[in-house]
């Protein structure tokens, strides 16, 4: 029961691991330009767009697989795994928002050569989840482990961001995830109504996911100079532009 809806999250944890790849070379360049040569303040500032895109993807993720867990898990397993496997998913995609900041984060403290905290790091992390699920898999079940995995990354994520604050700088979490915030209660309420007016699961989707990009659109999300960037860098840019 567990497996079948932690099948979902090893899929999504596909979208941080490329993308962390591939912003690593620029991380570990400005990095290793030294604080001097504003190296680390390129390397914060481009740290905070890509959690930035992080949350912005993993949000709207998070919230739509929570109301939409019980049909995911049918497709996948069928009856046999309902209700079990789709309350341990709607515990588990909360794990995704955290584990993709960690993703990205610990590339970061890498590219500063904390390698050693890193270590320790995971011992903790790995220390809590074992207690965790031998206290409470026994009293709570499968629920237990879904809902420690979320805890597990978070008590990660807790650790990395004291070695963030030490060797990279603080980071602005209002700027960070503010809108994709009031922009996922947007989603939410879309997704409520939905599913009151019992809309067909395709719609309920492409509603929530039209409110959620105008929510975002409204606000800014997408006009300060770093956003506009990274729109520039998109492979299909260039064609809407032309």
């Amino acid at each position: 029961l567990y497996g079948a809806a932690y099948k979902y999250i090893d899929g999504l944890n596909v979208i941080p691991s490329y993308f962390t790849l591939a912003i690593f070379p620029l991380l570990s360049r400005y990095a290793q330009a030294g604080q001097g040569n504003g190296g680390r303040a390129a390397l914060l500032r481009s740290y905070v767009v890509a959690l930035r895109l992080l949350v912005l993807v993993s949000l709207p993720i998070a919230i739509l697989v929570t109301f939409i867990a019980t049909p995911l898990i049918a497709i996948l397993g069928g009856a046999a795994y309902l209700p079990g496997s789709a309350i341990a998913l709607q515990l588990l995609i909360w794990s995704i928002p955290i584990g993709f900041t960690n993703s990205v984060t610990q590339y970061v403290l890498i590219a500063v050569d904390q390698q050693r905290f890193l270590t320790r790091a995971f011992i903790i992390g790995v220390v809590f989840n074992v207690a965790a699920n031998l206290v409470f898999i026994p009293i709570f079940n499968l629920y237990a482990a879904a809902a420690i995995t979320g805890l597990s990354e978070l008590a990660l994520c807790i650790t990395f961001m004291f070695s963030v604050y030490r060797h990279v700088g603080p980071l602005p979490w209002g700027q960070i995830a503010g809108r994709p915030l009031l922009a996922g209660l947007g989603m939410t309420a879309s997704l409520l109504g939905a599913q009151r007016l019992a809309l067909p699961l395709l719609a309920q989707i492409a509603l929530a996911a039209l409110i959620y990009l105008v929510i975002l659109i409204l606000s800014g999300t997408f006009s300060d100079p770093d956003m506009q960037t990274v729109r520039r860098a998109l492979p299909f840019a260039g064609r809407a532009r032309r």
